[in-house]
């Protein structure tokens, strides 16, 4: 660390302020920072596992690799952010603010997202194994790709969201809002989606085998190559769903471009 960068790191310390300020690879783990000032700062590579970083400014701040370790961002505001690579394992960000950020491959494995905003977050390629995104807000967000296995999404909002080709094995998105959602090739086995709203989502080549979805409403959605065999469909609405070539819950083959079950 040269004079510079350590005289800044002290400065932060002592004022919990330092906008725009270079801290790349920084060692700040363990350090109290609540409420810190860090707006537009270059925290790249830098360690803050550990940290209190509850209600801080990290808006657009460069952060790429940083590591996170569960760290507590409860409240912060980390709009617009660059976290590409972050590795934020077992991070608490409830009612955090992560509008526009980008945390594209971030690990996020057991992270804490409940009631936080991901309004429009790349999260394409991320890892959220068990993440905790209850009453999460996600709408238009890309999860390209995405491990999302086991992952606990109750009453979150994921309109129009990207979940392309991403894994939610085991997932629990009961009553949670899909409307538009673009789910082709994802994978849903053994996927809780009781109650969920999945009207005008695409489905298109998606595994659903053994997924649950009593009291869902698939109205309008694109079900073309899908695979729903041992799903359970109770109550479930297929009002004007596209079914093409789509394996139904016994097996058996439907093709027909609306068709209501």
């Amino acid at each position: 660390m040269d004079t510079m960068q350590n005289f800044l790191r002290q400065r932060l310390l002592a004022t919990k302020k330092c906008p725009q300020c270079y801290l790349e690879s920084v060692n700040l783990v363990y350090a109290s920072l609540s409420g810190a000032e860090l707006e537009e700062a270059n925290l790249c590579g830098a360690n803050l596992s550990n940290a209190d970083l509850r209600e801080a400014c990290l808006r657009n701040a460069e952060m790429i690799y940083v590591t996170l370790i569960s760290t507590y961002l409860i409240g912060a505001d980390l709009s617009g952010a660059d976290m590409t690579g972050a590795n934020l394992v077992g991070a608490n960000l409830r009612c955090a603010n992560l509008t526009d950020t980008d945390l594209k491959g971030a690990d996020l494995r057991e992270t804490v997202l409940r009631n936080t905003n991901l309004t429009r977050t790349n999260l394409s390629g991320a890892n959220l194994t068990a993440a905790d995104l209850i009453y999460g807000l996600l709408e238009g967000a890309n999860l390209q790709q995405a491990t999302l296995r086991d992952v606990d999404l109750i009453f979150a909002t994921l309109r129009g969201a990207d979940l392309r080709e991403a894994n939610l094995s085991g997932a629990n998105l009961s009553g949670a809002n899909l409307q538009g959602a673009n789910l082709r090739e994802a994978i849903l086995v053994k996927t809780k989606l009781s109650n969920a709203n999945l009207q005008g989502a695409d489905l298109t080549d998606a595994t659903l085998c053994r997924a649950n979805l009593i009291g869902a409403n698939l109205s309008g959605a694109n079900l073309t190559n899908a695979i729903m065999v041992d799903a359970s469909t109770i109550g479930t609405e297929f009002g004007h769903a596209i079914f093409k070539n789509t394996t139904m819950a016994d097996g058996s083959k439907l093709s027909s471009p609306e068709v209501k079950v």
